[in-house]
C-alpha cells in the first residue's frame, strides 16, 4: 500500500467534491433531456478544493489523505450500479460495432502464388490436383469446395479434376471460362488477352465473351484451342500422346504455338525476353519440349526449330535469320 492511501478512513472523503459528482453522474444515468452544465459543475468542484485548502493547512498528510480519497472515490463510482451499466453499453457498442464491421467485409479468397521460374504442385478441398506454373496465381473464391467450385487463374496451370456434375469445376481467365467435363488439361493466358486451352483427356467446355456476342466450344482429348475476344480458333486432334505426358510431368512444351505464347512462357519460366531481328518471325509458330533446359539449350532449340541463328545475352534470347540458311515455314 503506497503512503498516500495509509491509514485513510471513510469519512474523510471530501464530502462537497463527492455530491458535486454526483450530481453529474445522477444527471447523466437518468437519461435527462436537458444538458448538463458541466462546466459549472466543475468550477463548483474547485471552488469547494480551494476554500478547502483556506481551512486547513496543507502539510503531507492532508495531501496523502486527499490522494487517497480520490483512489477510494473513484472505487466507489464503479460500484455504482448507473457506472457500471453505462461501462457494459460501452462494451456491448465496441463489440457490436467490430462484429458488423467484420461481416460488411467479404471473405477473403484462398490464392495461390509463384514465382518466376517456380511451380506449386496443389491439392484443392475438392480432390483436384494443379500444377501451377511459374509466375502465375490462382485464386478459390469464397465457398470453393462447399457452394460451387470457381476459381481464376493468372498464368499458366495444369488440372487433373476430379468431376462432380452438380458442381462444376469452372476456371475465369480475363474473359474466357474453362469448365471442366471430367478431365485433364493445361490452361496457358497468353497476350492480348488470350487463352490456350490444351486437353488431354477427357473434355472441357470453352467459353469466352467478345463485345458483340459469345463463342463456346467443346474440346476432347487431343483437342488444342485459342480463345481470343473475337472468337475460338479449334485445332482438333492436334494434341500427341508425348505432349499430353510432357503436360503431365510439368514439362514447358509447345505444339504450332504462337510465337507470342512461346515469348510470354519464356518470360515466366526463365525470366528472358526474346527478341527477333527479322519481323517476319512472329508469325511463325514453334513445336519444342524444355525438359529443364538451361537456357542456352533452349535458344538452340528454338534456333533448330525456326531455322534461325539464336543466342543468349544476359536475360534476352536473340533470334535472326543465319546468312545462306532459309527459316522454316
Amino acid at each position: 500500500m503506497s503512503d498516500e492511501s495509509a491509514g485513510l478512513e471513510p469519512d474523510e472523503v471530501p464530502m462537497a467534491e463527492d455530491a458535486a459528482l454526483d450530481t453529474l453522474m445522477s444527471g447523466w444515468a437518468a437519461g435527462a433531456r436537458d444538458t448538463i452544465d458541466v462546466e459549472a459543475a466543475l468550477a463548483r468542484v474547485t471552488a469547494m478544493r480551494r476554500s478547502e485548502r483556506r481551512d486547513a493547512p496543507d502539510g503531507l498528510a492532508v495531501r496523502r489523505a486527499r490522494s487517497a480519497a480520490a483512489t477510494v472515490h473513484r472505487a466507489g463510482l464503479w460500484q455504482r450500479p448507473a457506472v457500471r451499466a453505462a461501462a457494459t453499453l460501452l462494451v456491448v457498442a465496441g463489440a457490436t460495432g467490430l462484429w458488423l464491421s467484420r461481416q460488411a467485409t467479404p471473405a477473403l479468397e484462398e490464392t495461390y502464388v509463384t514465382a518466376m521460374g517456380s511451380a506449386k504442385e496443389i491439392r484443392l478441398s475438392d480432390g483436384t490436383d494443379v500444377r501451377l506454373g511459374p509466375a502465375s496465381s490462382l485464386a478459390l473464391h469464397p465457398g470453393f469446395g462447399r457452394e460451387h467450385r470457381r476459381l481464376t487463374l493468372r498464368g499458366e496451370a495444369w488440372f487433373k479434376v476430379k468431376h462432380d456434375e452438380a458442381r462444376p469445376f469452372s476456371i475465369r481467365v480475363g474473359a474466357t471460362t474453362v469448365e471442366d467435363v471430367g478431365t485433364a488439361f493445361l490452361v496457358r493466358e497468353t497476350p492480348s488477352s488470350g487463352v490456350s486451352v490444351r486437353v488431354a483427356e477427357g473434355a472441357v467446355r470453352v467459353t469466352t465473351s467478345a463485345a458483340t456476342r459469345d463463342s463456346t466450344v467443346l474440346l476432347h482429348g487431343g483437342d488444342g484451342a485459342l480463345a481470343t475476344p473475337t472468337g475460338i480458333t479449334v485445332a482438333a486432334a492436334q494434341v500427341t500422346a508425348n505432349e499430353s505426358e510432357a503436360m503431365a510431368a510439368g514439362h514447358l512444351t509447345f505444339t504450332d504455338a504462337s510465337m507470342s505464347e512461346v515469348q510470354v512462357a519464356l518470360r515466366r519460366w526463365y525470366g528472358v525476353s526474346m527478341v527477333m531481328a527479322d519481323s517476319g518471325l512472329s508469325t511463325r509458330h514453334v513445336t519444342a519440349d524444355f525438359t529443364g533446359e538451361p537456357l542456352s539449350r533452349v535458344a538452340s532449340v528454338l534456333g533448330l526449330s525456326l531455322g534461325v541463328s539464336a543466342s543468349v545475352h544476359g536475360d534476352t534470347i536473340e533470334l535472326h535469320s543465319a546468312p545462306g540458311v532459309l527459316p522454316r515455314r
